[in-house]
């Protein structure tokens, strides 16, 4: 299942008057999928967005063909965190967007998956993380605050590019952390080939 281009999901969610951009939507699902079971991060997923919106039912009727794309979206998320050949992506603006819109799009991507996942964890009465989770979190609310005003040409567009690829393997190692699968040749392959942050940070 492939996620619905990222200018249509913008269309819909600018439609549906949801206050979020297409890369935090994202990271709420993908933390939501990390720490609750599918069907349970659904339901709070489109919550979490309709209430935002300040939709009332009355109206969900007349949006049902946005619904049904964003239904398609999540379902896409889902399966590409589940994705043994790890084809899962993060939903950022083109390289030939404005440096600086990429990088506030990967904090607030990394701002929607820590919030999800604190609202699944909450709802299970706020075990214990994880070592690596509870790091891999704390390094996504660090890159949420990162430098917006750094150089592409000094240095800047490699280490985005560096760290783009730290949060989308995090990610898939929150998911296994959190929500334990059979290990596949590939997942394992992320985990031994995924090194702590290193102070990657966009200067």
């Amino acid at each position: 299942m492939r996620r619905p281009a990222t200018d249509e999901l913008s269309a819909v969610l600018a439609r549906l008057d949801v206050p979020l951009g297409v890369p935090e939507a994202q990271g709420l699902a993908c933390g939501l999928l990390c720490s609750r079971p599918a069907t349970n991060a659904k339901s709070r997923w489109f919550a979490e967005l309709l209430d935002a919106a300040a939709l009332v039912p009355e109206a969900l009727a007349e949006r049902a063909k946005d619904l049904h794309i964003l239904d398609a979206w999540f379902g896409a998320e889902l399966a590409a965190l589940n994705d043994s050949e790890l084809d899962f992506a993060l939903a950022l603006p083109d390289d030939d967007r404005p440096f600086d819109t990429r990088v506030i799009a990967l904090g607030e991507f990394c701002a929607g998956v820590v919030y999800g996942v604190g609202i699944g964890i909450a709802a299970q009465g706020n075990p214990s993380l994880p070592a690596d989770t509870r790091e891999l979190l704390e390094d996504f609310m660090a890159i949420d605050g990162a430098d917006t005003e750094a150089d592409a040409d000094g240095g800047g567009e490699a280490a985005f590019v560096e760290l783009s690829e730290y949060v989308r393997v995090g990610v898939l190692l929150i998911h296994e952390e959190l929500k334990p699968v059979t290990a596949s040749p590939g997942r394992e392959a992320a985990r031994n080939g995924t090194g702590r942050s290193s102070g990657n940070t966009v200067h």
